[in-house]
């Protein structure tokens, strides 16, 4: 709501504020009716409410009045009993300018974070998304294996969110509003263990659409042996561990849930799956020791044996780690999770890498993603791209550029798909040479390089496609290898490294191609490589330079 009409209040609202301010836990206030009771009972009579606004000024007197179950026990009653009211539901988005059932969503929203479990009750959003779960749906009791000790390397990627806890899948499911109770062993008490309801983790505060609620996950401490968690959406059980966790590998047991379809590579069979496939929560989970994608279940129904799938995908997390010139094996996998809505972009990167419900059957589809048969591609390969950047040698303006490394060498190992297979439209040699063209007739200014993601790439590409990838493999490999004291510590040096170090390891000098490029470079630099025997693309900058 705005603050000017925030200020509109009425002098009987203004009394009802003062009213509950002052005495907000008389017994006066318990005994006669609140001015939130007859607003539910006007919305009973007539099946809404006049005032909307007015309405939101006596919802926020009332919570300063009432403790938490019992304001959210008020705002149920109030959404039951208008035949108006709104939720936000996929394709039928709830609007901040629906100001009545935005701030009711809000309020909700906020209070259900801090509830005990057994109070936590189903949000009737929940039903629309992530999903209900059937009440003939079989509750059950199952033991999990968690293990925090797996060998490998962790990613500290700039955007992988690599500070976050490590989330642990157990295959189960809570239902909305339903109480789960999780023992772990007495030893794993307060560790630094966290048990998280729901995969869904970007915050939608900031929007002014919503297609489902702005918070949906709910997580809990786990500071005794015996844990009772909730969460009034609903959503996959996890099990998050910090990164020094002590436990290796332990046994948890989880009651009341619901199994989800979860597919482990390299432990669950075909024939098993074709089972699993078809258990009962609307979520489900696909995973190698290197990725795990969490998609609705309708998605996974069908597919009848996902080892081939999942060796693909985890050819694709391999190739990032070659291209950085690192093993194989990691601590942790990273994690894609389809959403309705998510907080920034049509993809992001992080911990989970999010993106819509459009790209899951892409997911789960190799020979798309081999021909390249969705625009998403290109997306998916840029996100995890984005995970393992590396801030050393990511300058300012190259951030949309050097995540396309990763694009470009994934669709060529796993796809064998070039440039000139139209990847992506802003690698087709046709419009990279016309982007380059416009940039030389207009005076090659850096700011302009910097703006452009896919000129700025042709720099890069020029360089791959003349000596190859291991190059940059290992200069890659030399920045994490060198002293503390030989790393840049800003842009200018970032530019200037990134240029002697490749020009090294290439035997050539690339000073002057960096200057055909009008990228900045320090003199110190350029003559530190002067020594070696320059090296320009053939044609360039002069015919390549042309419109065509």
């Amino acid at each position: 709501m705005k603050q000017s009409s925030a200020h509109k209040i009425t002098i009987a609202a203004a009394c009802i504020c003062a009213f509950f301010v002052i005495s907000p836990f008389s017994h006066a206030a318990e005994e006669t009716e609140s001015p939130l009771d007859k607003l539910i009972e006007t919305a009973r009579q007539t099946g809404s409410v006049e005032n909307p606004d007015e309405a939101v000024n006596v919802i926020q007197a009332a919570k300063a009045s009432l403790d938490t179950a019992k304001f959210l026990e008020k705002l149920d009653a109030l959404q039951q009993a208008r035949k108006d009211c709104a939720l936000p539901a996929p394709g039928k988005p709830l609007s901040r300018n629906q100001k009545l059932d935005w701030a009711i969503l809000a309020e909700q929203v906020k209070a259900q974070k801090n509830l005990p479990a057994e109070q936590v009750k189903a949000h009737p959003a929940a039903a629309a998304f992530p999903g209900a779960v059937s009440d003939d749906a079989k509750r059950v009791t199952k033991p999990v294996e968690i293990r925090t000790d797996r060998p490998g390397w962790r990613n500290y990627g700039i955007y992988a969110a690599s500070w976050s806890k490590d989330w642990h899948s157990t295959g189960l499911y809570a239902a909305p509003g339903e109480v789960v109770t999780v023992t772990v062993p007495e030893q794993a008490v307060n560790t630094g263990l966290t048990i998280r309801i729901g995969a869904h983790s970007d915050h939608l505060w900031k929007k002014d659409r919503l297609q489902r609620a702005q918070q949906i996950c709910r997580k809990f401490d786990v500071k005794q042996a015996v844990t009772k968690v909730a969460n009034a959406f609903g959503g996959p059980i996890y099990i998050e561990a910090p990164h020094d966790c002590p436990l290796g590998t332990f046994n948890i047991t989880i009651a009341n849930a619901v199994e989800m379809p979860r597919y482990i590579a390299g432990k669950t069979t075909a024939e098993q799956w074709q089972k699993i496939r078809n258990n009962p929560a609307p979520w489900a989970e696909l995973e190698t020791d290197k990725v795990v994608f969490t998609l609705p279940s309708e998605h996974v129904r069908k597919l009848d044996d996902p080892a081939e799938l999942m060796t693909f995908w985890d050819g694709v997390m391999n190739a990032c780690a070659d291209l950085l010139g690192k093993e194989h094996n990691r601590i942790r996998p990273e994690r894609f999770v389809t959403d309705i809505q998510i907080s920034v972009g049509y993809m992001h990167s992080g911990y989970p890498l999010m993106t819509g419900l459009d790209i899951a059957s892409t997911f789960v589809d190799k020979d798309r993603i081999m021909r390249n048969g969705h625009a998403g591609v290109w997306g998916l390969f840029h996100e995890i791209g984005h995970n393992h950047q590396n801030a050393l040698w990511v300058y300012r303006g190259t951030t949309e550029v050097t995540v396309n490394l990763f694009s470009l060498y994934v669709f060529e190992k796993m796809c064998s798909l070039g440039p000139a297979d139209n990847i992506h439209g802003g690698v087709l040699p046709k419009n990279r040479e016309r982007s380059l063209a416009r940039y030389f007739q207009n005076g090659r200014k850096f700011e302009t390089w910097q703006k452009d993601p896919f000129l700025a790439l042709y720099m890069y590409s020029m360089i791959q496609e003349e000596f190859g990838w291991e190059p940059f493999t290992d200069v890659f490999k030399a920045y994490r290898a060198a002293k503390q004291s030989d790393l840049p510590k800003n842009d200018n040096q970032k530019r200037d490294q990134w240029m002697v170090r490749l020009s090294a390891r290439l035997g050539r000098n690339l000073g002057p191609y960096f200057e055909a490029w009008g990228v900045p470079t320090s003199e110190t630099a350029r003559q530190s490589i002067a020594q070696l025997p320059v090296w320009m693309p053939t044609d360039f900058p002069a015919a390549k330079a042309t419109d065509k």
